[in-house]
């Protein structure tokens, strides 16, 4: 992963992920992570090498523990079938 894109947090450091358009992919780069999403049940500890996907609208708040670093990542659109109108059709026309 792009390390250009990684967040790191010192010990006991806690951000607040505001929501977003989309679905994202929280990716843990290193050491742990407490998580807890808006609308949620539960709370996610997350180690690295863990993700979990934020829906659009969801906002999150991640605290590290004892510190930790992740990427918020766009999850690439969903591929088309073979045969279903895209961008290959527009370049034939």
């Amino acid at each position: 992963m792009d390390d250009r894109f990684t967040t790191r947090l010192s010990p006991g450091q806690a951000l607040t992920l505001a929501a977003a358009r989309g679905p994202r992919r929280l990716v843990v780069t290193h050491g742990r992570l407490w998580l807890t999403v808006s609308g949620g049940l539960e709370d996610h500890w997350l180690r690295a090498g863990e993700g979990l996907t934020l829906a659009a609208g969801q906002e999150a708040v991640v605290e590290a523990w004892p510190d930790a670093a992740f990427q918020l990542l766009h999850p690439a659109p969903p591929r088309r079938a073979a045969g279903t109108p895209g961008l290959g059709r527009l370049a034939a026309a």
